[in-house]
């Protein structure tokens, strides 16, 4: 009697659902970094052309495009299939998610142009946060690979 077994997932199979499953990260974090990148690019355009910037807003959208930085690489090492990159991506996005709701809800703090950007870069990273802990990543991202 021959027994027939279903094939088990190949390494290939689990990282192309990998990559299929963190896509979508990926491109929002990419996002991210690109609206911040243009935020630091206005500020020094301002600044060239003798508009007084507040340090404030250099400090927040120069730390806003750290973060944006850092979370693009932690994406692009889940990606390609390291498990402690999407954990610290797991952890970190939420926190910036919060960090922006802070900020931009301070009255009076920032100027309403750079709330629109703080704005727009906390709606890229929420949808990362609930992707990234959802269960499907925990099934692409196993304990122990």
């Amino acid at each position: 009697m021959t027994e027939t077994f279903a094939p088990s997932p190949t390494r290939t199979d689990t990282a192309a659902a990998r990559r299929a499953a963190f896509l979508p990260c990926l491109i929002l974090l990419a996002g991210f970094l690109v609206v911040s990148v243009a935020m630091e690019a206005l500020l020094l355009t301002l600044g060239t052309t003798g508009t007084a910037v507040d340090i404030a807003i250099w400090i927040r959208c120069t730390l806003v495009l750290g973060s944006a930085l850092i979370l693009l690489l932690f994406a692009i090492s889940a990606f390609r299939g390291s498990r402690p990159a999407w954990v610290r991506i797991r952890i970190i996005s939420p926190i910036v998610v919060v960090a922006v709701v802070v900020i931009v809800s301070i009255p009076g703090f920032l100027p309403d142009w750079v709330r629109v950007e703080q704005a727009i870069c906390g709606a890229l990273v929420l949808p990362v946060a609930i992707l990234a802990n959802r269960p499907l990543m925990r099934a692409v991202f196993p304990k122990g690979v």
